[in-house]
């Protein structure tokens, strides 16, 4: 029998099967789609604070039925969450994976139920949003680029 130089890892994950190079892409793309969104959301939270009478009809029409939308699109990232934890899929070699789903639809179902504290104290939901993004974009730098050989 011939020795193999190869020690196969059982928890290993498609992830760590790629180069730095191409870990290194879909980290970025990640940290994009986390910035991107994090500019809608604040923009658009700008935009309806910036008028009375545009926050007004918001608060009156669009508010409850964004309600209705975060958490039905909340529950659908749950199941879908625990739909590959189940079929133990591996998703992490994509851009974006099951958990990133989770996280943003948690993030815009939480902001929407706490509209009416965040638009009292805006520096709150804009402090919570860049540590949020930040501890995000970390965690996945450290947790993936700092260990790739």
């Amino acid at each position: 029998m011939a020795k193999s130089d190869k020690i196969i890892n059982k928890n290993a994950n498609k992830m760590m099967s790629l180069g730095k190079m191409e870990a290194g892409r879909i980290v970025l793309f990640r940290i994009l789609i986390i910035v991107l969104a994090d500019i809608i959301i604040g923009s658009l939270f700008d935009f309806v604070k910036a008028e009375a009478t545009r926050e007004l009809a918001f608060h009156m029409n669009v508010h409850p039925v964004l309600k209705v939308v975060f958490g039905v699109l909340f529950a659908a990232s749950v199941v879908y969450f625990v739909l590959m934890l189940v079929k133990k899929k591996d998703t992490s070699a994509h851009i974006m994976t099951p958990e990133m789903i989770l996280g943003l639809a948690l993030f815009l179902f939480t902001t929407v139920m706490f509209y009416d504290h965040f638009r009292n104290t805006p520096f709150m939901f804009y402090t919570l949003m860049v540590i949020a993004s930040v501890l995000y974009a970390v965690y996945y730098i450290y947790t993936i680029l700092l260990y790739k050989r």
